[in-house]
């Protein structure tokens, strides 16, 4: 198995057991207001690290943007921000944004990459987006081919949507399938001859994905809150699911100095995968 065909097995697999046990519909429906930028912050340091690769008379474009968590902060320091996604909710949550925040020179173009056409700039921002994607070489190919310098993607050293497995596999009784990390884009774009820089941007930020909580009680709440958003929990199931957190709650929970948090992302690192273009 080559490469690329490991990577679309893996996001295969994983997009056939959703499909299976969650619920139906837009996946981010929940949850799309959590990805809300705070153009009040300071850029975090991955943003900062993103940042440096742009120029003022540049057009970013953010493919699988979202709610524009990463990119809006960003659009005062380009000409123009074209935030790309599939996701209905996410689209509105953007719109809400830039026209709440007077942010001029950012739009949302709805629709999957990367059967999007006509859009096209300097720079590519991907964050937190190939897991999930179902053919990863047409994907890369068209980000080069849509991008005029450089291709930026956002990922993690352990892949966020991993970090409920060992939770899903204790509930459902089934192995998790697991979303293609950064590892196995790598090898992809060394399969491609992409020649690629991975730059570590310090310890994640897990606000999202796994917010600390200060007490047991809380810790198990907001997990089974974030599930039921994310759509793998039907409401019948959450006082189910509530129990088997209890009762393994230490195995799978670390008191830390912010508060509990799932022991599998204590060590996450924030790393950027970044290469120049063709184009």
């Amino acid at each position: 198995m080559s490469a690329s065909e490991r990577h679309d097995a893996m996001a295969a697999g994983y997009a056939a057991q959703r499909e299976r046990v969650a619920a139906a519909g837009d996946m981010w429906a929940g949850c799309a207001g959590s990805f809300r930028p705070n153009l009040d912050a300071p850029l975090s340091a991955v943003q900062q690290k993103a940042a440096s690769f742009i120029r003022a008379e540049d057009v970013l474009i953010d493919v699988g943007g979202g709610a524009g968590r990463m990119c809006v902060p960003l659009a005062s320091r380009c000409r123009e921000v074209v935030c790309i996604d599939p996701s209905p909710a996410m689209g509105v949550v953007f719109e809400e944004v830039v026209r709440d925040a007077g942010v001029a020179n950012a739009r949302f173009v709805a629709g999957a990459w990367p059967e999007v056409d006509g859009v096209e700039g300097d720079v590519a921002l991907v964050s937190h987006v190939t897991y999930f994607v179902p053919a990863i070489v047409p994907f890369i190919e068209k980000l080069n081919e849509a991008t005029r310098r450089r291709v930026v993607v956002m990922t993690r050293s352990a892949a966020p949507p991993n970090q409920v497995a060992a939770m899903f596999e204790l509930f459902r009784g089934e192995p998790f399938a697991r979303v293609p990390g950064y590892e196995e884009l790598r090898a992809v774009l060394a399969e491609m001859r992409i020649d690629a820089d991975v730059i570590d941007a310090g310890p994640a930020n897990l606000a999202v994905t796994a917010p600390t909580a200060s007490g047991r009680e809380e810790t198990v709440k907001g997990q089974v809150d974030g599930a039921l958003r994310l759509g793998w929990l039907r409401s019948d199931e959450a006082d189910a699911y509530r129990d088997v957190l209890d009762q393994h709650f230490d195995e799978l929970f670390a008191e830390t100095e912010q508060g509990y948090r799932p022991r599998n992302t204590l060590d996450t690192r924030e790393l950027l995968i970044t290469w120049e273009t063709a184009s």
